[in-house]
């Protein structure tokens, strides 16, 4: 966390399976003098516990979410970022507890079951980037822009240490995870049940959820009443290592908009 409680901006940050908060590193410069930052591990991965039933869900997660805000007593509405599978934990959280939240920013997230495994393993096989498969350098460049060079990140192993943290059999179910909480309902329903403004970025590199996965979300999702699609041009799945700052312009020029909307209804 970084800022305070108190804040009258809060931004939830969820990272995507296999990734990390690390991933957010980033982006938080640019958000830090805006919002009060807080990144949290999904449970599996990163610093965080595994699951002692061993039953990983989309539920599960948003759940432990919900819990680990509770317990840095935060009371304020809430902004939630997800990224890949993380963008389904936000929209789960908002379902679980709609009334904590003011608003969703997802990233590259599918929103159907047919293309929601490709958030963690490779575009050409579906095979996890875990072990000594991370330390491939074709495989974790799957998770960039074709042109984009990794050796301009702060730290260029950042895909590989973050897979390599994560247990291969906890990998598996937590691959698991997105397709059946797709394949109960599609994301357009979720979101146009728990009415929060939404917006839902892609970015046109991404070669892990793909080309027809995107066109896919775009299709299934566009309609949604108070949602809104961005399109991050030249950025792969992890687009918000490529380009942070047009990321988090992209979430103040869509929060701030939101406010001004309210405040005119209002006034009329």
């Amino acid at each position: 966390m970084i800022g305070s409680i108190h804040s009258d901006k809060i931004i939830i940050l969820v990272p995507g399976i296999d990734g990390s908060i690390d991933y957010f590193n980033e982006m938080i410069p640019y958000l830090k003098d805006k919002y009060t930052v807080v990144a949290l591990d999904l449970l599996g991965q990163g610093k965080s516990s595994k699951v002692k039933s061993d039953n990983y869900t989309i539920d599960s997660e948003a759940w432990n979410m919900l819990e680990a805000i509770a317990r840095l007593k935060i009371v304020k509405q809430l902004i939630i970022f997800g990224y890949g599978v993380g963008g389904l934990v936000a929209v789960n959280m908002a379902e679980l507890r709609g009334f904590t939240i003011s608003k969703l920013i997802l990233l590259n997230t599918p929103a159907t079951d047919k293309y929601s495994d490709m958030d963690a393993s490779s575009s050409v096989a579906a095979i996890p980037l875990l072990g000594k498969l991370a330390k491939s350098p074709v495989k974790a460049g799957l998770y960039f822009d074709k042109n984009f060079d990794r050796k301009s990140l702060s730290n260029p192993k950042i895909v590989d240490e973050a897979a390599n943290m994560v247990d291969h059999k906890v990998a598996k179910k937590l691959q698991k995870m997105s397709v059946d909480y797709l394949s109960e309902k599609f994301l357009n329903k979720r979101l146009r049940t728990i009415k929060i403004p939404t917006l839902a970025m892609y970015a046109d590199g991404d070669q892990i959820l793909g080309e027809k996965g995107i066109k896919d979300a775009k299709a299934t999702i566009g309609r949604v009443p108070g949602l809104q699609l961005a399109d991050i041009k030249g950025a792969g799945h992890l687009a918000m290592l490529e380009k942070p700052k047009e990321i988090v312009d992209k979430i103040i020029a869509f929060d701030e908009e939101k406010v001004e909307r309210q405040q005119v209804d209002i006034e009329e």
